[in-house]
């Protein structure tokens, strides 16, 4: 289906708030800025919310085609941001970062996108003096500035790129040129470095399109269709994105897929992918069953056919039937219909399984001298699912030979300390695939007579019931359960089984470095003494209601 028409009515909506939002007391010294916090205004957020005025006063079928009040308030942000200009020709994002060359660029980047559009708009022509002007300047310092994190490179580049095309100058195509020699950071999986499904995948997949756009190279596009390939393995069962192996601040967040949905039909009509098409149309649904539009639209106003693209492709739901093992990334992903699992190398809480909007993580405690917790170092594929295991060696230091140089204990070469082995302890987790869910078997060779605690943690929000009980699922609560099998429901109706417990003891001391237990979640504790053979399942069940709700 088209969108373009409904879209403009999100986009109007929007306007009518900056509108709102503006400040238009001209003895204001932030005239021009947008009150989009209170008391506050973001300085790099006024150029995002001028690319979205440009949008809809050059666009016909607006409301706010060539407004005399969405004129005066674009040269009103042209202003602020000629006022706040950085000498050095950029802005601030100041909760952090000053006079940034890549905060400038993403902003600019959207400027640059209101630009083109209204370039093409005779009425809007009293506008561009000051776009050009704040579009030169900002590239200057652009191209003169650093960056702090990955993808900050790819922002400054597809920017100073972006602007070298419209105003061919050569320093800012050789400083892009710079930043690009450093190659991609996408791996063989199609994951970028900072692994950040909820947030900087999406960000470098439009950093990759603005690339091609204004190289034509295709290496770039290829980049963003590989990630956007490997996305289709990041959809949980309710339509967010799994987001707990991510290294960002998007780690462990409820995130929606709403910013792929222009990247799947940037990128499905740029290579003539019809599947990323009707993605981008399941996307744009989703958005919508939760009352919110997807951002993207100036896309859709440069290029008008784009619209609807591959959304009558039959659509296979690649998301729904995964079951893959992302070896550089060190993650396997599982989903079958209704539920998902996650696997993670190197991390405590390696295991993720989710059923509908019911999710839960585990982790294993063991502590064993300096290891606190099951860290897996190895994930492999096994006939019927796969296999994580991990060693821990159970040392102690010894004297020196000859006496160190200092009794500082802080300042010893520790490090270089002869030790010795004490007891280690093996441990792996087997996870063969059910069509319900997974079988878990864990255990243990080594040290005996250690407790060792299974932590499963609930969302809160529902109830978890088992032989002889019926709790809600409240954050920071812990419950112990020693047999039979157990049903987490969440309040959402869908239920997930956990079982046969085990429960052999009751110690919850907790030393230092440990992955904590949360206090967002409900846990279920799960225990034994080493040696440790236990079999258990996650598997999804029905949608429980009566649970839930004896009035149902």
């Amino acid at each position: 289906m088209k969108h373009r028409q409904e879209w403009l009515g999100a986009l109007d909506a929007q306007v009518d708030r900056l509108l709102a939002w503006q400040v238009t007391d001209r003895a204001d010294p932030r005239h021009g800025g947008f009150f989009m916090e209170p008391m506050h205004v973001e300085t790099r957020a006024v150029g995002f919310c001028l690319a979205d005025l440009l949008a809809a006063f050059s666009t016909r079928e607006s409301r706010h085609f060539l407004s005399a009040a969405v004129r005066d308030a674009c040269q009103a942000a042209l202003g602020y941001l000629e006022r706040f200009q950085r000498p050095g020709g950029c802005y601030d994002l100041t909760p952090c970062n000053y006079a940034s060359a890549p905060d400038t660029a993403f902003m600019l980047n959207a400027v640059l996108t209101g630009w083109q559009i209204a370039r093409r708009c005779e009425g809007a022509q009293d506008l561009m003096p000051g776009l050009e002007r704040l579009i030169r300047t900002a590239a200057d310092g652009i191209a003169a500035g650093g960056f702090h994190t990955p993808n900050h490179r790819w922002a400054i580049a597809a920017c100073l790129l972006t602007c070298h095309r419209f105003f061919p100058t050569p320093r800012w195509e050789a400083r892009a040129r710079a930043f690009l020699a450093e190659g991609l950071d996408i791996n063989a999986d199609g994951e970028f470095a900072e692994r950040s499904a909820g947030n900087y995948n999406q960000v470098n997949d439009d950093q990759m399109i603005r690339l091609y756009l204004a190289t034509g190279e295709e290496r770039f596009l290829e980049a963003a269709e590989r990630n956007l390939d490997m996305m289709f393995c990041y959809f949980d069962p309710d339509g967010s994105v799994f987001t707990n192996n991510s290294t960002r601040q998007d780690m462990g967040q409820k995130i929606y897929g709403d910013t792929y949905y222009v990247l799947y039909l940037l990128v499905g009509y740029l290579r003539g992918r019809q599947d990323f098409g009707a993605m981008a149309e399941w996307l744009w649904n989703d958005c919508r069953r939760r009352g919110v539009y997807p951002p993207g639209i100036e896309w859709v106003l440069l290029m008008e056919d784009m619209d609807g693209y591959g959304a009558q492709a039959p659509f296979a739901r690649p998301m729904e039937n995964v079951n893959r093992l992302f070896e550089e990334s060190c993650v396997a992903r599982v989903r079958r219909g209704a539920w998902s699992l996650t696997l993670m190398k190197n991390r405590p809480n390696c295991l993720y399984f989710q059923h509908g909007a019911m999710s839960l993580y585990m982790a294993v405690y063991a502590n064993l001298c300096d290891r606190r917790n099951f860290v897996p170092q190895t994930l492999e594929r096994t006939a019927d699912g796969f296999r994580l295991t991990d060693h821990a060696a159970g040392w102690y230091y010894q004297p020196f030979p000859e006496p160190p140089p200092t009794s500082d204990w802080w300042r010893m070469d520790n490090a270089s300390r002869p030790k010795t082995e004490g007891l280690p302890l093996d441990i792996a987790l087997e996870v063969r695939l059910r069509e319900d869910g997974a079988e878990l078997r864990l255990h243990t060779a080594g040290v005996d007579r250690l407790p060792l605690r299974v932590e499963l943690g609930l969302l809160p929000g529902g109830i978890l019931s088992g032989e002889g009980f019926v709790q809600k699922t409240e954050p920071g609560g812990c419950v112990l359960a020693r047999s039979g099998m157990l049903q987490a429901v969440g309040p959402g109706g869908e239920a997930v089984v956990i079982g046969p417990a085990f429960g052999e003891h009751f110690v919850l001391n907790r030393m230092g470095g440990a992955y904590p237990l949360s206090e967002r979640h409900h846990t279920v504790l799960l225990t034994d003494y080493t040696p440790v053979d236990r079999t258990f399942v996650l598997r999804s069940a029905p949608q429980v209601r009566s649970l839930w709700n004896p009035q149902a």
